[in-house]
């Protein structure tokens, strides 16, 4: 199988991109050998800029449930992109698509559309803090956020930690409001309710991990973890960028039947355009502006193309 193009290219990329790519996993370190340059895709193939074909079983990284270039999808975004690629003003796909997820999602009321499940990350974070005025979260220790400084972490020594910074350039001051707990382990996440109780504005997991080997979590730890929240007056976050409707038209938090305050989603709801969105009841959400005191924004915030693809017949 010939490489040569795809290789030809990742040296031209690496004098220009650092690394050569624009997303560390690109980079192919985790199974050797340069990356493979890809020229086009259909259902489950990808095909190579050497005329490789491949089966994809990773659909670029998961929003992919309908496949490749979906025809309905696809016309979906030729029309949409022809009345215009972005307004930074409302429009009536918002609309369109927070009723579908609504419609997944029966038990909140709002939804706020951003450009990315790391965005949603960080919005659901703020929206945590700003609600109970508190500034600690709590993560667990393999999970896996986004790429931005808060949840960037790992643990330290000892069963329950003040996080240590997982890459450079991130504050020690910052990862140090994140307590990191071993997964599954309801000692240790008593150990840091007991101690930093007060100040613990959030819990956040993946309910099905998924960056750290796709685990079945037991509802048992999300129930706990629902209860202790409660008891603490601590919001519960269900990041299902992953694990949102891949396992049914919703959360794996409903499959369980544990309901987090707050949801985040990610690219699946555009089928593979930049898309997220933060879910949750009116009576938490509604301390983002312009409603409350919680800034966010975003120019592409509910880009009329993706949100296009995301609601396609």
């Amino acid at each position: 199988m010939s490489m040569k193009r795809s290789n030809e290219l990742f040296e031209k990329a690496r004098t220009r991109i650092p690394g050569g790519v624009n997303s560390p996993a690109r980079a192919f370190k985790a199974v050797g050998g340069n990356p493979v340059y890809v020229a086009s895709a259909e259902g489950a193939e990808l095909v190579d800029v050497d005329g490789n074909r491949y089966v994809d079983f990773c659909m670029s990284w998961g929003p992919l449930i309908l496949g490749h270039a979906r025809r309905e999808v696809v016309e979906a975004v030729r029309q949409a992109a022809g009345k215009g690629l972005s307004y930074g003003a409302v429009h009536e796909g918002e609309i369109v698509l927070a009723d579908l997820v609504l419609e997944a999602f029966p038990e909140y009321q709002r939804v706020r559309a951003v450009s990315s499940g790391t965005e949603a990350v960080m919005t659901a974070l703020r929206v945590a803090r700003g609600k109970t005025r508190r500034e600690r979260v709590v993560k667990f220790d393999g999970g896996y956020h986004g790429h931005f400084d808060g949840l960037l972490v790992k643990a330290g020594s000892g069963l329950a930690t003040l996080a240590i910074a997982d890459s450079g350039g991130v504050p020690a001051g910052i990862a140090q409001t994140t307590l990191v707990a071993p997964l599954d382990d309801r000692p240790a996440v008593e150990a840091l309710f007991e101690r930093y109780g007060k100040e613990i504005a959030a819990v956040i997991i993946e309910p099905m991990p998924a960056n750290n080997g796709l685990l079945l979590q037991r509802a048992e730890f999300l129930r706990f973890l629902r209860e202790i929240t409660t008891a603490h007056g601590a919001l519960l976050i269900f990041d299902e960028v992953i694990s949102g409707f891949r396992v049914r038209f919703g959360g794996y938090g409903q499959a369980v039947g544990v309901q987090a305050d707050l949801v985040t989603l990610g690219k699946i709801l555009g089928g593979g355009m930049p898309v997220g969105a933060l879910v949750g009841p009116a009576d938490i959400m509604d301390v983002l502006a312009p409603v409350g005191s919680v800034y966010q924004a975003g120019t592409l915030s509910g880009n009329p193309v993706s949100l296009a693809a995301g609601t396609a017949p």
